[in-house]
């Protein structure tokens, strides 16, 4: 299974040790990832853990995370519009 790369750039971001990360920790049967962002950790592991939690002081992170796996079209619908020229 390919490896995902986080949607956006985000604050704190691990994306460079991702792979070190999983290196290190090797295929867990659970993986509690407690300061989610943009999930970059999760997104590079290879396979899906029987359990995976995402955390992080932010509970709209969780919730984007929840409607991209559920709703993806809905999503990118929302965030098609309203275009923004800032």
């Amino acid at each position: 299974m390919a490896t995902l790369h986080a949607p956006f750039p985000y604050f704190g971001g691990k994306r460079s040790i991702a792979g070190d990360v999983w290196a290190r920790l090797g295929e867990p049967a659970q993986y509690i990832e407690p300061f989610c962002g943009s999930a970059a950790v999760l997104l590079a592991k290879r396979c899906p853990a029987a359990l995976e939690v995402v955390c992080d002081g932010s509970g709209f992170i969780a919730n984007f995370w929840r409607a991209v796996k559920h709703q993806p079209a809905a999503v990118a619908g929302a965030a098609d519009y309203p275009v923004s020229h800032i």
